[in-house]
């Protein structure tokens, strides 16, 4: 590299550049793909009763046809409504955490690291913060005008706060001198981070806030102020040393390293590392996601607002039951965050970590729907909840599928994408991201093609036999990678039997209720055929073979 600019520039760009190119096609896809879906759906996004045409829209349509594609049908309105600016505050998000710079070091427990190599470049402190912060700010700007000069965004009351340039840029200032300024206190950091993420996405209910004249301009000094001193001192070691002696501190962390004194066997103590590893903090926060907006309608209503409306309700109870499918596709599609070499050398098949990573989601997948049932026990408190039992209008009897089947789910993801995080390489990792991104891609396609009725029979009636053939691929697959495993020793006969055993039940458990309910239907085996493919079985196969990757790299 010829300048210090130009090496800053490259590495920022060897870190993202997927990414980066990612976002770039992505607002390339919605300015040109948008605007004919909207035009092809009626739907006019620059109309502000939006949200209104939505509604009736959805009353006049939602009673006909199929569960399935009535389904399909509420997915694709709500991606025209909500779909391009949802996706514009997640780019945006991602361009401010970019340009804070931070990388996880494996030697260090703390994942948001400032990289020391940066420091030993020839430039001055001044450069390095100058060169991060207008690069950031110019990133932001540019990003914020593409979505809003080349992409349609819907004009909904929510998503109006958003479309504020200098609000993303005081969240960019904020978020750098939050990272730089406490780069020594990475446990209070994480908390006024998530405070911070949690207060920006809060504003729509506080515009007049977030709208003062004097509340951006001095967070965005502050943001600034911090980010120029916390740099400073970070590159000097000046705040690095210090170190707090808390009273009980060492009882406290021996309790928190402890474990049980004796474990029974090599494989319970491997799950119990991931249910401390991963597994616990999954609860938690599920559980913390899930308490804060209850405390705060609960203080609302004690200080006299009058019970909640119910559009709140309903969208407070979408928003609890996507608590756990979002948190555990998040773990999922992440590398796990642990000391990999540790792992490395456990005496332990691969078969065995594999077993203990899956029940330790399978207890995290538990525990958190639990926590979510209660939270819902718990709504009729604020509100009137009758308002949300009429809008989604289950019957009783199909909760003996449904509940069983988004514990499942939820489970599901980190199963299927266990193979692909745990194998080391980069690419494999990025799978799941991008299998998610087809699967949404899928359902606009099939709601499409359902406006055509001639089409949607033709392919409804074809759906039977793609689904068969997926199975007899699946089960194909699936014996290669157990016959495989076995032979190189990477699982044990005994653990291909436990996994079979337990994927026979589950599937029955599904399928029992399924041809109860829906014996009289030509929904009978279409769904028969889906859960027998939806209970993941090659994929699990495969794992070993992807950890062996992984330990003998």
């Amino acid at each position: 590299m010829h300048t210090p600019a130009a090496a800053l520039a490259w590495e920022l760009w060897r870190k993202h550049r997927t990414r980066v190119i990612t976002i770039a096609g992505l607002v390339l896809g919605f300015a040109l793909v948008y605007p004919k879906l909207c035009a092809l759906a009626g739907f006019d996004p620059n109309n502000p009763g939006a949200l209104d045409m939505l509604a009736k829209r959805f009353a006049l349509q939602g009673d006909t046809g199929p569960l399935p594609l009535r389904v399909v049908r509420t997915l694709y309105l709500l991606f025209l409504a909500c779909g391009p600016a949802s996706v514009m505050i997640l780019t945006l998000l991602y361009t401010a955490w970019m340009f804070t710079f931070t990388e996880r070091d494996p030697k260090a427990r703390d994942p948001m690291t400032f990289p020391a190599r940066l420091f030993t470049l020839p430039v001055s402190t001044p450069f390095l913060f100058w060169s991060l912060w207008l690069g950031g700010m110019a990133a932001i700007a540019m990003l914020y005008g593409s979505w809003v000069h080349f992409v349609p965004l819907s004009r909904l009351d929510v998503f109006v706060v958003y479309q504020n340039c200098f609000g993303w840029m005081t969240l960019l200032a904020l978020g750098q001198g939050i990272v730089w300024a406490l780069a020594a206190w990475p446990n209070t950091r994480t908390v006024l981070l998530a405070a911070l993420l949690f207060g920006f996405l809060g504003s729509p209910a506080r515009r007049d806030i977030f709208e003062s004249p004097l509340l951006l301009p001095s967070l965005f000094v502050l943001g600034s102020v911090l980010a120029r001193v916390g740099l400073q001192k970070m590159r000097h070691s000046q705040w690095q040393g210090w170190t707090w002696k808390w009273p009980f501190a060492t009882i406290s962390a021996r309790a928190e390293l402890r474990g049980p004194k004796r474990f029974a066997s090599p494989a319970q103590a491997q799950l119990w590392f991931e249910w401390r590893r991963f597994a616990r903090g999954l609860c938690f926060t599920g559980a913390v996601l899930v308490g804060v907006p209850l405390v705060i309608y609960l203080l609302r209503l004690g200080a006299g607002f009058g019970p909640l409306s119910q559009n709140t309700m309903l969208v407070l109870a979408c928003y609890l039951v996507a608590i756990p499918l979002i948190t555990h596709f998040c773990t999922a599609a992440s590398p796990p965050r642990t000391d990999v070499s540790f792992l490395m050398v456990r005496p332990l098949t691969n078969g065995q970590m594999m077993m203990a990573t899956l029940q330790a989601a399978a207890r995290s997948s538990l525990l958190s729907w639990m926590i979510v049932a209660a939270a819902l026990c718990a709504m009729p408190l604020l509100g009137d909840f009758h308002a949300v039992e009429k809008f989604v209008s289950i019957p009783s009897p199909y909760l003996a599928i449904i509940v069983p089947g988004l514990i499942l789910l939820t489970w599901r993801f980190i199963a299927v994408n266990l193979g692909f995080v745990g194998s080391g390489n980069r690419r494999l990792a990025a799978i799941p991201v991008l299998m998610m991104v087809a699967v949404y891609a899928g359902v606009f396609a099939l709601s499409i093609l359902s406006r055509n009725s001639a089409y949607w029979n033709a392919f409804w009636r074809l759906v039977p036999g793609l689904l068969a053939g997926l199975i007899a691929v699946k089960f194909l697959l699936a014996f290669l990678a157990f016959r495989l495993s076995l032979k190189r020793g990477l699982l044990a006969p005994f653990a291909v039997v436990a996994y079979l055993a337990v994927w026979t039940p589950m599937v029955a458990a599904l399928l029992v209720p399924a041809a109860v309910l829906l014996h009289d239907t030509e929904w009978l085996l279409p769904s028969s055929l889906g859960i027998v493919l939806l209970v993941p079985l090659a994929r699990i196969g495969f794992c070993p073979i992807a950890l062996a990757w992984n330990r003998h790299a």
